[in-house]
């Protein structure tokens, strides 16, 4: 891959850059060795992985975790590849698909590189940036499937032309990634926004309940998920916020933020704004459709401060409805534009306490049915009312069968956990791709099929790594 022969040591030339005077000149070029000289060369180095990871959530990679998806509507047919997208007529040269791909591999190249220069004793920033990496290798491999694993920097051009591994290898690097993480990461992260012990814990809970489903189908690691989620609601470090609209709309983290995306004002912002706004201004690629807005049980505030459907401009202008996760209805109201995203510094969540719950509920009723898991899906559905004392609103789940809780908390992962990245793998490790037919039925430029198991691999990949296509529409 062409990026592969960006040259690191200008990314970390920067950081010292940073560091120096605003009239400093600087006189020489830093290499990589003479920058690895001490602690605060290493933190900084591994500080740098991170550029890459929030971008996983620009326009273009959000078109693939959540717009193609069953709970998103026609996006804006004017932003130029997401109607396709929506339809299922997305190509290997869209940017979607080019830049989900770039970015991950952006991560793992500096963290292998990071790797390489980190001594043996710096276990905690190995851990950090091993966190990191199987965070991008997770994205890729769920995806695009079988891909190229690189766990060592690249040398030469002969080392870009490698073969796939196979999805079981990329998720064993995954998981034993994660495991060092876990162990020794420091157990409070030295600031927000940076992951430590608990948070390779929580990615692990995921990991496994990944793993469990479609396609490895590795059903007995329903146990690791179970167990490592239990593990980070009952480590008395986080709190469920009582207020479900508490959650979002902050620049900080809450006591329910597991690991978090922070933005500087002013510095790059917060670009889901733009991607849901249905105001005059905005291009919106993410609505809520229609059945999803139907579907939310009755007295739920993820639906009446979630998803406003009669909200008005200073106009009174009705806007179509729209996902309020994200949104700074100021700037809608002094009619911005897509141009104030990058002034929007609300946080974004890779991880929180409620899908820590939904993640024991689920594989707790895989393992043994729903009998134990109740106490943590009614925990989220409690939150979840509008009214907490009425237990007629959001009402607790009771009496149902494996099957039937089954549906219930992949429900409850929509309504819960919906522009947060998690909706397009929900569908694959459930292979339940069929709703998306079911919904957009003629809408769809080519029906869903077992190809939308991955998504097409970049076309200058497949030119620049001699590496063979997923199979494509048929």
């Amino acid at each position: 891959m062409k990026k592969y022969f960006i040259n690191i040591s200008l990314l970390l030339a920067i950081f010292v850059f940073q560091q120096c005077s605003l009239n400093e000149e600087p006189k020489t070029f830093i290499s990589p060795d003479t920058f690895f000289s001490s602690p605060d060369s290493y933190n900084a180095a591994v500080m740098g992985i991170y550029t890459d990871v929030h971008n996983l959530w620009a326009s273009n990679c959000m078109m693939m975790k959540e717009m193609f998806s069953d709970i998103c509507g026609e996006p804006s047919a004017s932003f130029e590849q997401a109607y396709p997208t929506y339809t299922n007529a997305t190509e290997p040269f869209y940017y979607n698909t080019r830049d989900m791909w770039s970015r991950c591999y952006s991560i793992i190249k500096n963290a292998n590189f990071i790797l390489s220069k980190l001594p043996e004793d710096q276990k905690a920033l190995i851990g950090e940036a091993k966190f990191l990496r199987a965070f991008a290798y997770f994205h890729l491999v769920q995806f695009y499937g079988d891909i190229p694993l690189r766990i060592t920097p690249v040398e030469s051009y002969a080392d870009v032309q490698i073969p796939k591994s196979k999805q079981e290898d990329v998720y064993a690097l995954i998981v034993e990634d994660l495991k060092y993480a876990e162990i020794n990461l420091n157990e409070k992260a030295p600031q927000q926004g940076r992951v430590y012990q608990l948070a390779a814990t929580a990615l692990l809970a995921k990991i496994y309940l990944t793993m469990a489903g479609n396609p490895l189908n590795q059903t007995a690691l329903y146990s690791n998920a179970v167990q490592n989620a239990v593990k980070v609601i009952s480590s008395g470090q986080f709190a469920l916020m009582d207020d479900y609209s508490s959650i979002f709309h902050n620049t900080v983290y809450t006591s329910e933020s597991v690991w978090e995306k922070l933005f500087i004002p002013a510095n790059g912002g917060n670009g889901l704004h733009n991607l849901t706004s249905t105001a005059d201004s905005y291009r919106p690629i993410m609505v809520p459709a229609t059945w999803f807005i139907n579907s939310f049980p009755q007295g739920d505030t993820r639906r009446e401060w979630g998803i406003q459907q009669t909200y008005q401009d200073p106009n009174g202008r009705t806007l179509a409805p729209f996902f309020q996760k994200f949104i700074n209805n100021s700037f809608t109201d002094d009619n911005i534009g897509s141009s104030g995203s990058g002034l929007l510094n609300y946080t974004i969540p890779y991880l929180r306490l409620a899908e820590m719950y939904l993640i024991a509920a689920e594989a707790e009723n895989e393992q043994n049915g729903p009998a134990n898991a109740y106490q943590y899906i009614n925990k989220i559905r409690w939150r979840a009312r509008v009214d907490k004392d009425n237990s007629d609103q959001v009402p607790d789940l009771d009496g149902l069968t494996k099957e039937q809780f089954r549906d219930a908390v992949l429900m409850e992962r929509k309504w819960e956990l919906h522009l947060e990245g998690s909706t397009w793998f929900d569908l694959k490790r459930t292979n339940t791709f069929n709703r998306i037919q079911e919904i957009r039925g003629d809408a769809l430029v080519h029906p869903i099929g077992n190809y939308n198991q991955t998504w097409p691999i970049p076309d200058t990949e497949i030119t620049n790594n001699n590496i063979d296509q997923n199979p494509l529409y048929k």
